[in-house]
């Protein structure tokens, strides 16, 4: 059985296991956090140093559950502590649950992790779920109809060996498990992604868009929609010091102060004087700065203080 334990930074950044449970304070909100998947290195867990960020922001203790498949396998095949498929992972996930008794559930995870969290939050009936740009379905043939190839090999695995259980399409899994009670917050990028091989060059499409719209009939969604990110809008959010105060909203319903964005620092400047001397629009330069987080006051401002130099100098 699996055993809670104070976590620390270390301990999460080192253990072999592929669950971990933080120690349990009773009553509090518990929050079952899946990590993103990784080809080059053993998946991490993931959000742990966000949600104790968020308990020292709000005040408020939470209980915490984290997760990671290190098959890569979108949560579908072995988890070691908790499953071999599915529905063996989403019992062991409900019977913890049974023995934290929380006050409220929140699945939260990015990408793959995204997928776990609405998948095992429809399982679990978790009050809330919190995904940032996740798959609808894992089905080689909706891929194909939507050209949905990033991660094609990963569906057509599942589908020539299937574990025991299997989710391939959560808009059914929401249609058949999503109540009133059930709040799904979608997060994705609406910037639109590399055209995709055999389009023409022109072309190009959001699929994380796609799939939020797919999910949104269900359930009491939300979408949040970011239209200078595309798929890693987590990082996106961490760059545009956003990223606490969607977690203190989406899990606790709490409005945190802005935080300041930093100064457009010389290296920035920099760049801009380059690029002004290569011939971009002052508009394009201007758009650049606007995704990497600054607001379009202080990068027209910059441009504009850049470009005046410039024209003095000359």
């Amino acid at each position: 059985m699996l055993q809670a334990q104070a976590l620390d930074n270390r301990l999460v950044a080192t253990t072999g296991d592929d669950v971990l449970v933080d120690r349990i304070v009773p009553g509090a909100p518990l929050v079952i956090a899946f990590g993103f998947v990784s080809w080059t290195s053993r998946p991490a867990f993931d959000f742990y140093g966000r949600l104790r960020k968020l308990e020292q922001v709000s005040g408020q203790p939470l209980n915490k559950i984290l997760v990671r498949d290190s098959g890569n396998a979108w949560y579908h095949r072995q988890i070691a502590g908790l499953g071999n498929h599915v529905d063996e992972t989403a019992q062991a996930l409900r019977e913890l649950v049974r023995r934290i008794a929380p006050s409220q559930l929140t699945t939260l995870g990015q990408s793959m992790g995204a997928y776990a969290a609405v998948m095992f939050g429809l399982l679990l009936d978790a009050q809330q779920i919190v995904a940032f740009g996740p798959l609808s379905f894992l089905d080689v043939q909706q891929a194909r109809l939507y050209h949905e190839l990033r991660w094609l090999p990963v569906m057509e695995s599942l589908a020539q060996d299937p574990p025991l259980s299997g989710y391939y399409d959560l808009a059914a899994l929401c249609r058949a498990r999503a109540t009133e009670h059930t709040q799904l917050h979608l997060l994705f990028g609406t910037r639109p992604d590399a055209a995709n091989s055999g389009a023409s060059a022109s072309e190009s499409v959001n699929l994380d868009a796609m799939h939020a719209q797919r999910l949104a009939a269900f359930g009491r969604c939300t979408l949040h929609p970011f239209p200078h990110s595309g798929h890693a809008v987590v990082q996106h959010l961490i760059d545009t010091k956003r990223i606490n105060g969607v977690l203190a909203s989406c899990i606790l319903g709490l409005t945190l102060e802005a935080e300041p964005m930093p100064e457009i620092g010389a290296a920035w400047q920099d760049w801009v004087a380059e690029n002004l001397r290569l011939g971009c629009a002052s508009e394009q330069l201007v758009a650049v700065l606007q995704q990497h987080g600054f607001s379009l006051a202080s990068s027209m401002a910059a441009v504009a203080a850049v470009a005046a130099a410039r024209a003095k100098a000359i």
